[in-house]
């Protein structure tokens, strides 16, 4: 049974790490997860791990609204 929740353990988000990294309060943290997971499609504990990932915050953002509206624009044409 421990061998589980080592397991558990390892999925989970580490937060503070999440703000450290982007520079950003953990208010701003729950807006930006949210936004990121409805955009792209994914779950808020998958867009926490993307979060952490990424090099650029502002990049970041920039290159998922253009994708937003490129869909918005094949959708529509």
């Amino acid at each position: 049974m421990p061998h589980n929740k080592d397991k558990k353990e390892d999925n989970q988000v580490n937060i503070q790490e999440v703000c450290k990294h982007l520079d950003i309060g953990r208010y701003d943290l729950i807006e930006l997860t949210a936004w990121v997971a409805r955009a792209e499609d994914i779950k808020p504990h998958d867009a926490l791990k993307k979060l952490l990932t990424i090099e650029s915050l502002e990049v970041y953002i920039k290159e998922l609204k253009e994708k937003k509206v490129k869909a918005e624009f094949n959708k529509k044409f």
